[in-house]
């Protein structure tokens, strides 16, 4: 495959991440890992495979990395983070075997693909990947990431309910002095300028200080390659806060199946006090409601997520060290 390729079948891609059970669909489809190879790894040798199933075929879509010291690792598109599964597909094991003979001709000294669901028995994901692979290498399991969810089926009031009743004060007093401010939040999913509009929010913040957010390069990059995607398929959602006129704050995230991801949240330092990002967040959960979405996936684990998620999703790293 090539990556133009790639591009011309991001549908059929989709399929067959939904046939793949217990990774991270949201991020391993091309929404996520095709703009997130945009801003971080756009000039990388690609290591791209199509299984031969003719309904929904298995894919691995795997990028080569250099080393410090020289030699070569091959990853995943998404170095960064590790949300994605860069190997998905109906039959996980005929593709990790393909995977295996293809990579048998390749010169790497490692492999590394995170998005592993953890291991739940001799059949599954972890399990049939980690066989088929055996004969690459020595192969271990390792750390991943660990994601914050929210239960939202049963909607927004169900959902505060199951909130402290400490979350529930500071939420209605957020709500007071935010009207007493005259703070308003609007949809801006449609707007044109809308990326230029939450950088220019993202300079003013606490992470637009040092380039710790979408300001970076790489980063800035990513994400306008990903509302484009996004909007360009219906799934963006986004709004914007302001006060008397001047963007305070903004969230940013897509929809994806029964499931909303967020993917950036914040607001300038001067409205620290008016608790826009709890407001923005609280907002999004209310606009969602009707959409027939069953999870809220606040992304990355983080203290202040905690106390507005219901669960965890975690996944592992599988890194095989050439033989």
């Amino acid at each position: 495959m090539t990556w133009a390729e790639v591009e011309a079948n991001t549908a059929l891609i989709e399929r067959a991440v939904d046939h793949t059970p217990e990774i991270d669909r949201w991020c391993s489809g091309p929404d996520w890992i095709l703009a997130v190879r945009q801003g971080f790894a756009p000039e990388s040798d690609g290591l791209l495979l199509r299984t031969s199933e003719a309904e929904v075929p298995g894919f691995a879509l795997l990028a080569t990395y250099r080393l410090e010291d020289g030699s070569t690792m091959i990853a995943g598109l998404e170095p960064l983070w590790g949300f994605a599964a860069p190997v998905f597909g109906p039959d996980v094991e005929t593709l990790g075997t393909e995977l295996c003979q293809e990579l048998a001709v390749r010169d790497w000294r490692l492999l590394v693909l995170p998005g592993v669901p953890p291991p739940s028995g001799p059949r599954s994901y972890a399990m049939c990947l980690a066989r088929a692979l055996a004969p690459l290498g020595q192969a271990h399991i390792g750390e991943g990431i660990v994601r914050q969810v929210a239960d939202i089926a049963e909607g927004p009031d169900a959902w505060l309910a199951r909130r402290s009743p400490r979350f529930r004060r500071n939420l209605r007093r957020a709500e007071r002095l935010a009207d007493e401010a005259g703070l308003t939040i609007v949809d801006v999913r449609a707007e044109e300028d809308l990326y230029d509009r939450i950088q220019a929010i993202e300079r003013s913040s606490w992470k637009g200080q040092d380039d710790g957010g979408i300001t970076a390069p790489e980063m800035a990059t990513t994400y306008r390659a990903m509302v484009e995607r996004l909007r360009g398929n219906g799934r963006l959602r986004a709004a914007i806060a302001s006060v008397d006129g001047d963007d305070v704050g903004y969230i940013l995230g897509g929809v994806r199946g029964d499931r909303y991801r967020g993917l950036q949240l914040s607001y300038r330092r001067d409205v620290a006090g008016l608790s826009v990002g709890h407001l923005l967040q609280w907002w999004q959960l209310q606009d969602l409601r009707g959409e027939r979405l069953t999870a809220y996936d606040l992304g990355m684990d983080m203290d202040y997520k905690r106390r507005w998620a219901d669960r965890t999703e975690a996944s592992l790293t599988l890194i095989v060290e050439r033989g």
